[in-house]
């Protein structure tokens, strides 16, 4: 591998380097020395009657290079190769190979004493394929090491002696290779903001996931925090930020709401060309419209997953809408009415969708990113970039000096790659010029500065965690000019109050039923509950969803107050005179607030029905009654939210 790797290596001798990689749902490690480089799959050519592993041979800048179908190998449910495969290429002796992965996930530094003898069978992968079982966060993490030289000698004891002369040549060609390496560069390639930019391998000495960050206060705005990496702290830099880009979540967000519009108004034109007869001119492919084009955008694995569930519903949409205007021909208000059933509900769902993602990628962000380690100046620095592509090496020849039109006066390009034929621009990052000398200053006294301050807190840490064990969290709540309150861990969501329908011969204190997110779930009127005279809804009421022994349960209430944190000695039991009556079994304890000016009753949610209350409510779910509208008159309803009082 690199000169950088081996450095690395030697800083610390009881730590190693893997590149870590995945294979269906399990992790597997490879000694980083070993790995030559890491691409995307090209073409293969199979091999008739090679082992049933070999996926065959493909051309690597001019070498032969045998390819291992990895999951083939070692017993594992095969795959179809997707935007994240990868070929990983690894050097055993003289001979070079490929191995295709799913998706590579990190380098990864490991302590001696984190590794262990592999047992006979490991999550069904062989024992003589593996030298060893890595395991992270207290043994919650495995990581399953390759013997490359068991996998490989394998291998060439099984295939037939052309192929063997073939393996040998292209561990010649991987010799020639490694003696041009002077006239190459190896590159680390990532993405920030749609474009591809790349580090010298040489200055990167691992690649991180985003985990917790510490903020700094006052710090430039393109500095996120500080990340603990083996008892050393390490600033972290915002890369999108240096470069003059919107953060990776409201470009997401920008991109979505764009289409949101797009789509409206592609909705509106189908409408107004059914009712008046005239052309429609948007696209009916829903590979050509603008969500087909970023659904099928090149985006990493886990960006992928978080949209699968919009593609269908977008498919029918366009389906529906040419359906609609087929119909147009014979009968213009039977098409009309058609797009009313079945398009604008599905731009409903679509719609849903899309705000669906939006929290999902604001919620998820950390994991679609990386952090690059780099060495710069005489720091260790981490920028926070989209996603990192691989790890390649391309000719000296094929990289540009920057266009002036493309340098700042910080010269952070120091040269552009042509690969593809020009269709593929890769602009080479100069480390150093990314960051001044003061910042760098900067940056290590902020370090220090931060290390001292948590040194000191971490002598206060006990005390602190004992002081959350002795507070409570609760929810109050409004009912009838009285405040009560429940634990947040027993709080699913609040909302507002929707459309309930009403179910005959239900209990007195069941309002009805009413529809979350596809479920069906009984709404309780506290009021009715606790004998309160009823009263009508109004833009303070809400519904407080709990879950009662594994059923979720709707609470009407008045209004919901807040989200309050107090000491556990601030909660009185309740007295013996109110517990006595087996109806309030359910009020726990009396919160004092305010020196006692302020009282909130605390509801124990599991007891706040009896066993025949219970029962009945089984009974009435049996019924299966499909939501509908409240037949009582009762204001707009409107969409639900989250506590916005």
């Amino acid at each position: 591998m690199s000169e950088n790797m081996e450095t690395a290596q030697s800083l610390d001798s009881a730590e190693g380097q893997l590149v870590v990689f995945a294979l269906a749902d399990e992790e597997f490690g490879v000694d980083i020395n070993t790995v030559r480089e890491i691409v995307r799959v090209p073409d293969i050519t199979p091999i008739p009657q090679s082992p049933d592993y070999v996926a065959g041979i493909c051309n690597l800048r001019g070498s032969v290079l045998p390819a291992i179908n990895s999951r083939q190998r070692f017993g594992l449910e095969h795959k179809e190769a997707d935007d994240s495969t990868r070929l990983l290429v690894i050097e055993t002796g003289t001979t070079a190979t490929g191995l295709i992965v799913d998706d590579v996930r990190e380098v990864l530094h490991t302590k001696k004493e984190q590794m262990e003898e592999p047992p006979a069978v490991c999550k069904g992968v062989d024992r003589e394929f593996l030298s060893g079982v890595v395991k992270m966060n207290d043994g919650a993490r495995l990581i399953l090491i390759l013997d490359l030289d068991e996998v490989v000698q394998v291998q060439t004891k099984e295939v037939k002696s052309d192929q063997k002369q073939a393996a040998l040549q292209a561990g010649k060609t991987a010799i020639n290779a490694v003696e041009k390496n002077i006239d190459e560069e190896q590159l680390i390639s990532f993405k920030v903001a749609d474009e591809e930019y790349a580090f010298d391998i040489n200055r990167v000495r691992e690649i991180l996931r985003v985990g917790e960050i510490t903020e700094v206060p006052n710090a430039a705005n393109y500095v996120r925090g500080l990340l603990t990496i083996r008892n050393q702290l390490l600033p972290i830099l915002d890369l999108r930020t240096m470069l003059g880009n919107t953060s990776l979540i409201e470009q997401f967000h920008n991109e979505i709401n764009e289409i949101m519009v797009i789509h409206e108004q592609w909705l509106k034109d189908l409408k107004q060309s059914l009712q008046s007869n005239a052309p429609f001119n948007g696209a009916l492919d829903p590979t050509k419209c603008a969500l087909g084009q970023w659904l099928t955008k090149d985006r990493s694995g886990d960006v992928g997953d978080l949209i699968n569930d919009i593609r269908i519903p977008h498919i029918n949409f366009h389906e529906f809408g040419a359906e609609a205007l087929k119909l147009r021909s014979h009968s213009q208000d039977e098409a009309v009415l058609y797009l009313e059933e079945h398009i604008t509900p599905l731009e409903k769902i679509l719609l849903s969708e899309f705000i669906a993602i939006k929290n999902k990628l604001a919620k998820n962000i950390n994991e679609f990113q990386r952090i690059l380690v780099v060495e710069t100046g005489d720091i260790h620095v981490g920028f926070i970039v989209d996603s990192v592509n691989e790890v390649l090496r391309i000719p000296k020849s094929t990289i540009d000096a920057p266009p002036w039109a493309a340098s700042s006066a910080k010269k952070e390009l120091k040269g552009v790659a042509k690969l593809d034929n020009g269709k593929r621009l890769i602009m080479i990052m100069e480390e150093s010029s990314l960051i001044s000398h003061e910042e760098s200053e900067e940056l290590g006294k902020m370090s220090e500065a931060v290390k001292k301050t948590a040194d000191a807190e971490t002598e206060n840490e006990i005390s602190l965690a004992q002081k959350d064990m002795d507070e409570e969290q609760l929810v109050t709540f409004i009912v009838d000019k009285e405040e009560y309150g429940v634990r947040i861990m027993q709080v699913q969501e609040i909302n507002r109050l929707e459309e309930i329908t009403q179910v005959p011969k239900s209990p007195a204190f069941i309002d009805g039923v009413t529809n979350l997110r596809g479920n069906v779930i009984p709404v309780l009127n506290i009021r009715t509950l606790f004998g309160l005279e009823s009263r009508d809804q109004d833009d303070s009421t809400r519904i407080i969803i709990v879950d009662i022994e594994g059923r979720r349960t709707g609470l009407r209430v008045d209004k919901v107050n807040e989200v309050l944190r107090l000491p556990k000695a601030d909660i009185a039991p309740t007295p013996g005179i109110v517990t006595g009556d087996t109806e309030n079994r359910f009020i726990e304890g009396v919160c004092q607030l305010n020196q006692g000016k302020r009282m909130v009753l605390l509801l124990d949610i599991n007891e706040i029905l009896s066993t025949n209350d219970k029962k009945e409510i089984a009974a009435m779910e049996k019924k299966k009654v499909k939501p509908r509208a409240k037949t009582a008159p009762q204001k707009k309803p409107v969409k639900k939210m989250k506590i916005d009082e």
